[in-house]
């Protein structure tokens, strides 16, 4: 009789355990959503600049990675996105990018059927504006009758677009310790004397360098710091010399808009 006793009470008690389990699992139940790919909060940013490419183009396209929350579906799902504005200047739909709702590219916005990720086009255009300012298109997601939440970490994108020079993301710990503080007039004498970009895909593919505000964690496999140091010392010996140059033309060493001389140090 004590064993049907304590056999009884176990059921019970966990039955009770399990009901339990499955109240606070329905807590978490927020149904379908959608996430923006990246590896940290920095990686959420990404910078464009149609100086780097074709002069006679007028549009580029920018590639979003998105992902799903909860269970693969067998049929395509229609993504919604929606522009999230800023303090600063914000990128207008119709001039500085074409509006998500436009049916060039409101098609293309979907989740294939048995697919979990998908990249995604933004189209942004080269308008004249950008040839002196720079503008910001942060992406967010709307809810449909697909998808309705997104994680608060993964659910901004943030484009920086512009016609000049930038700062490329990549310039970070790494980059400043080389390369001193970054400079629009530095990028240009930099891009000048060596022929490459300076962009993000340089300073990731060719020196290694990554957008990691952490010193010990700025780098990837590609960092070769004998490389790095021959280059640095290139280019200020380089520097030395259009400066003195410049001086015997009866010029100002070089300076960033500011005033700033440019420098390695």
């Amino acid at each position: 009789m004590i064993n049907k006793l304590r056999k009884y009470i176990l059921i019970a008690f966990s039955a009770i355990f399990l009901l339990g389990c499955e109240n606070k699992l329905e807590m978490f139940n927020y149904g379908d959503g959608l996430n923006f790919i990246y590896n940290n909060n920095v990686d959420s940013i990404f910078n464009y600049s149609f100086v780097y490419g074709p002069s006679a183009a007028v549009s580029d396209t920018v590639w979003v990675k998105v992902e799903t929350m909860g269970y693969i579906s067998e049929s395509s799902r229609e993504i919604s996105f929606i522009q999230i504005q800023t303090d600063g200047n914000n990128a207008a739909p119709g001039t500085h990018y074409i509006p998500f709702d436009d049916a060039s590219v409101k098609a293309k916005y979907v989740i294939k059927k048995g697919e979990s990720t998908a990249s995604l086009p933004i189209i942004i255009k080269r308008d004249a504006s950008l040839k002196n300012s720079i503008v910001t298109l942060v992406l967010g997601f709307k809810e449909n009758n697909y998808f309705k939440s997104a994680l608060p970490k993964r659910s901004r994108y943030i484009i920086i677009i512009t016609d000049q020079l930038s700062k490329p993301a990549n310039w970070a710990a790494y980059a400043i310790a080389y390369f001193g503080t970054y400079g629009v007039v530095k990028h240009q004498f930099l891009i000048d004397q060596t022929g490459k970009k300076w962009d993000d895909e340089y300073l990731s593919n060719e020196l290694g360098f990554t957008s990691s505000t952490v010193f010990a964690g700025g780098i990837n496999s590609n960092y070769d710091a004998a490389y790095c140091n021959y280059l640095v010392a290139v280019l200020k010996a380089r520097l030395i010399a259009f400066n003195t140059s410049r001086i015997s033309q009866g010029l100002d060493v070089l300076k960033e808009a500011d005033g700033t001389i440019v420098s390695f140090n």
